[in-house]
């Protein structure tokens, strides 16, 4: 059955009868049950209805408020499957700085997930800095959704020179500038809905960034979705 990505276990996997009739929209071989019952999901929590951070109401978190103020025109929702804390961090600690490429089918099942509940969408997965591509060698983004058998689009380009978001504090975070811009051919996709795909969400800057720019160019149906926040 293959190794669990977070414990290295063997899976030895027994369906549960939905599992069993729910024909093959369960990637099996990834990571385990007990690890997988483990991993902090948002799901279920109460959540900020804004960005799905953690706390006692559903009401828009001090960001979300800020975002909305900044960005009237854009609507203030995002979905994050899991809390960026315990195995998740670690998980993307490996993958992305480490170049440990098998972790990226460790989210497969919940990408397949989010993509079947918007099927007639795009994923667009953020693009890295020319500088983070030399260095790391992928995105990580786009092998995530490549092993999740998920078909996207790329006409975003980054821009960004100077210091990588996760060397940034939070105030250095919020200030950073529009690093994006939109490739040739962008235009056939303007009446397509579009899924933003990062892979973790920290203040919103980046995502926010984004969403404007396609915002003004004329892109009116545009989600997003991190695996972690």
């Amino acid at each position: 059955m293959g190794q669990c990505l977070f414990c290295q276990t063997e899976i030895r996997e027994v369906l549960t009868l939905q599992e069993l009739f729910d024909f093959g929209k369960k990637d099996r071989g990834t990571v385990c049950r007990t690890c997988e019952g483990k991993l902090p999901r948002l799901t279920g929590q109460t959540c900020c209805s804004g960005c799905m951070r953690p706390q006692e109401s559903t009401n828009l978190c001090e960001d979300c408020r800020r975002w909305s103020s900044c960005y009237p025109e854009l609507k203030i929702a995002h979905h994050a499957c899991y809390a960026y804390t315990g195995a998740v961090k670690d998980w993307l600690q490996r993958y992305k700085f480490q170049g440990d490429y098998r972790l990226s089918a460790a989210f497969t099942n919940d990408l397949q997930a989010f993509r079947r509940e918007h099927p007639k969408a795009l994923f667009l997965p953020l693009p890295i800095s020319i500088a983070s591509y030399e260095e790391r060698g992928f995105n990580q983004c786009e092998e995530m959704l490549k092993r999740a058998g998920i078909r996207y689009v790329q006409f975003l380009g980054n821009q960004h020179a100077g210091e990588k978001q996760s060397e940034k504090n939070r105030q250095e975070r919020l200030l950073t500038t529009q690093p994006f811009s939109l490739l040739v051919g962008h235009e056939k996709y303007l009446k397509q809905e579009i899924i933003l795909f990062d892979d973790v969400y920290t203040t919103g800057r980046t995502l926010y960034h984004a969403k404007s720019l396609l915002y003004k160019q004329g892109f009116r149906s545009v989600r997003s979705i991190t695996i972690a926040r």
